[in-house]
């Protein structure tokens, strides 16, 4: 009996599978409507079973004349007509474009239901089962599931061409293929040319509006990742232009300048700061990698002293340094500093930078003796906050401000430590 189950269902059994093991595969992506694809799978493979169940026990009166049916093939029968609207309900349900009041989709399906309901009552208003174990049809010329499944596929057309007029004409298309299918498969088993393929050609329709959902969700996630790749180098472009000041640059080479007349010593100090500094934001624009957290500090102390004299401002840096043997992104020092320096009367100031190893986590804390001004230069903010979303892409960090300090927490398991 289970051999003539698959061998009379072996098609659907096919398509059905196959649909389990995509959904299997992509159970992970969150494609949309996943649990409306698992009703739909359930209620197909039980209407297999019931109309194998009905063709079985429509003849078995004839096998066994001591055995009487009817009642059994009332029951399954009448069970069959409730489900068989549900399948295309739930791939209206699916395709609504409107999330509201949805559960009006719902009502033709609950009339069917209790229409053919009462059968299992003893009614002969919807169809019944007669004492030569025959089937016959009740009140009504066409029966009223097919009138419900109907109303549905004009649901179906009228959700397509809704897509359509929105310009979404790949949706639409779907589903007017899912709906000229339905009505191919009906009139070809109304006329009785090709029977017993409805429940093969529904599997079908769930299986193409999957694949073609599965689709548009991957090409979503594609877009998304080029959207967010774009702003990326957006952000990073902003960064790096926030950080080279031409007119510092201008300034550094004018002390140079100055310098190299009357003091070619320190001329040679500063002109080895003004190249590491040079060849810190060089190397940014070319690769925006983590660096180690030494290289960022002699960026930064590069930085200082050329902020010292092109200035003429008494600026010291104090470390306190308990791991340094971890990376960071590039010119996150300088960038930090930069929230202090850009604001107004910073002469006389020191600096006070620190790590700690936090178990989890490393943390660098850099602060002042003084309070930052409150009208802090829009330039520095939005470079600490472009720094602060390239961190928290990079490795999940995180940069917070409190008074006058600064404070960036990296997640240990993303550094080199």
């Amino acid at each position: 009996m289970i051999l003539a189950y698959f061998t009379a269902n072996f098609a659907t059994l096919m398509i059905i599978g196959a649909l389990i093991v995509m959904m299997a595969v992509n159970r992970k992506l969150k494609i949309p409507a996943t649990q409306c694809f698992y009703v739909m799978i359930a209620v197909i493979l039980l209407l297999t079973v019931l109309d194998f169940l009905n063709s079985f026990l429509a003849g078995e009166l004839d096998r066994k004349p001591d055995f009487n049916p009817i009642r059994l093939r009332t029951v399954v029968d009448a069970v069959n007509y409730m489900l068989r609207p549900i399948v295309i309900m739930v791939e209206v349900l699916v395709v609504n474009p409107k999330q509201k009041n949805k559960w009006l989709c719902s009502i033709p399906a609950v009339m069917n239901a209790v229409w053919y309901a009462t059968a299992l009552f003893g009614s002969k208003l919807p169809f019944y089962i007669d004492e030569n174990n025959s089937w016959n049809g009740g009140v009504l010329l066409i029966q009223f599931v097919y009138m419900v499944q109907f109303m549905y596929l004009i649901l179906l057309t009228v959700y397509s061409l809704y897509y359509f007029g929105r310009g979404n004409r790949k949706t639409g298309t779907i589903i007017m293929v899912i709906v000229l299918a339905a009505l191919l498969t009906a009139f070809l088993e109304h006329r009785n040319i090709l029977t017993g393929y409805a429940t093969i050609v529904a599997a079908f329709c769930v299986m193409l509006y999957y694949i073609y959902l599965a689709s548009v969700f991957q090409q979503e996630i594609s877009e998304l990742f080029e959207e967010k790749e774009l702003h990326i180098a957006k952000q990073e472009l902003l960064l790096f232009r926030g950080q080279i000041h031409s007119d510092f640059i201008f300034d550094s080479l004018s002390v140079i300048r100055s310098l190299a007349k009357t003091d070619k010593k320190a001329s040679a100090a500063v002109i080895d700061s003004f190249s590491a500094y040079l060849r810190a934001h060089l190397y940014a624009l070319q690769d925006d990698s983590p660096v180690a957290f030494q290289w960022d500090l002699d960026c930064l102390k590069a930085y200082l002293t050329l902020v010292k004299i092109t200035n003429n401002i008494d600026l010291e840096l104090h470390c306190d340094l308990a791991c340094t043997a971890f990376e960071v992104p590039v010119l996150l020092l300088e960038s930090v500093a930069d929230y202090y320096l850009q604001q107004n009367d910073r002469n006389g100031e020191t600096l006070y930078l620190s790590t700690a190893d936090e178990g989890d986590f490393v943390k660098v804390l850099l602060f002042t003796d003084k309070t930052p001004d409150e009208d802090a230069s829009a330039s520095a903010l939005e470079e600490l906050e472009t720094m602060r979303r390239r961190l928290e892409m990079q490795c999940g960090g995180m940069i917070e401000t409190k008074g006058n300090s600064v404070s960036v927490t990296i997640p240990k398991q993303l550094v080199n430590i």
